[in-house]
């Protein structure tokens, strides 16, 4: 399919350099160097603005991966001129914004994906395989944590910007979370938070550790922006078996997953260890999920209720704990 892109910083880079055949027609960016860059490891078109390559390009797919604030507006652009649109995580600042574009992509038919890349990490597809076809039994709770290293300068960058980013850590890496907790374990609802800036000087949360629950099921969570070293880990215990997934390649150290299968009489389990050493495809799989779905009519993974359920839980623990003036708590 043809795709454009918006947005040529560092995920618009990784998107447009997994596009798995696909054709790419057009990048934009109002930091221009970034848009050139871009357009010269693409071999690319670019285009002056926004509404000109939405007009010109004849994109059938956009792929949006702005900073936050302007997530939601541009795939609405999209929407409206009756573009298929895989917009970055979390969608949006807010669950207005996101409504707001489930109404508008409906009216003009066409689909959204959020970019919730990390259901097509290798390990994380196993671990979704397993559950699928293994007998670890009946789920009864899930434990993840994730963390950035930090950086000189972290607190200026955009992320750390209300007006731009919506929140923080918790929005940013913790949707990925809840989505992965939304995916595996059901809809569970917030239970109990703490969301705290603990180190960086900011307007945003840099850690924040929540507790979700369901029927029979729940979740902890802690999400972290001074994790000093990158850190991915998240278990998934069933009544006779768990899988433990750690490491998202790069910076995050390889991705393992282990399978533990208990015995009958109990003792120690059983154990297999598979290793992800490849390169990270998830970028690549998550577009073409989207193009599948188009031409195929196959699920859809990470769509707007994913993103919409994320940011339920992100607004509530924003309220709970005094985030209130922050744009994702409205």
């Amino acid at each position: 399919m043809k795709v454009a892109i918006l947005g040529c910083g560092l995920i618009g880079e990784r998107r447009g350099k997994q596009l798995s055949g696909h054709q790419i027609v057009g990048v934009f960016d109002p930091q221009q160097e970034k848009a050139q860059k871009l357009a010269k490891d693409l071999n690319a078109k670019i285009y002056s603005n926004e509404d000109t390559l939405l007009e010109k390009s004849g994109a059938q797919i956009v792929i949006v991966a702005t900073t936050n604030n302007a997530l939601t507006p541009l795939s609405i652009k999209a929407a409206r001129k009756g573009i298929h649109i895989l917009v970055e995580k979390p969608g949006g600042i807010s669950l207005k914004e996101l409504d707001l574009l489930e109404t508008e992509s409906k009216k003009y038919k066409v689909t959204v994906k959020v970019g919730f890349n990390h259901r097509f990490h290798p390990a994380l597809l196993k671990a979704r395989e397993l559950l699928d076809s293994e007998n670890v039994g009946d789920l009864m709770f899930l434990r993840a944590r994730y963390g950035h290293g930090g950086r000189l300068g972290m607190e200026k960058e955009w992320r750390s910007l209300p007006e731009i980013s919506g929140g923080g850590e918790l929005l940013d890496q913790g949707v990925h979370i809840l989505d992965l907790i939304y995916w595996y374990l059901g809809p569970l609802n917030l239970q109990s938070s703490f969301v705290t800036t603990s180190f960086w000087k900011s307007k945003v949360d840099d850690n924040a550790v929540l507790t979700l629950v369901g029927k029979n099921k729940w979740a902890t969570m802690h999400v972290s922006s001074s994790e000093w070293k990158n850190t991915f880990s998240l278990e998934i215990y069933g009544r006779t078996g768990k899988i433990a997934v750690n490491g998202l390649g790069r910076s995050y150290g390889k991705e393992v997953l282990t399978y533990y299968q208990m015995a009958p009489e109990m003792g120690p389990p059983e154990t297999k260890t598979f290793d992800f050493p490849e390169e990270d495809r998830s970028w690549e799989l998550d577009l073409q999920n989207l193009v599948d779905h188009i031409q195929k009519g196959s699920p859809l993974w990470g769509d707007l209720q994913s993103a919409k359920y994320a940011l339920t839980q992100v607004r509530e623990a924003y309220r709970q704990n005094g985030f209130g003036g922050l744009p994702c708590s409205v």
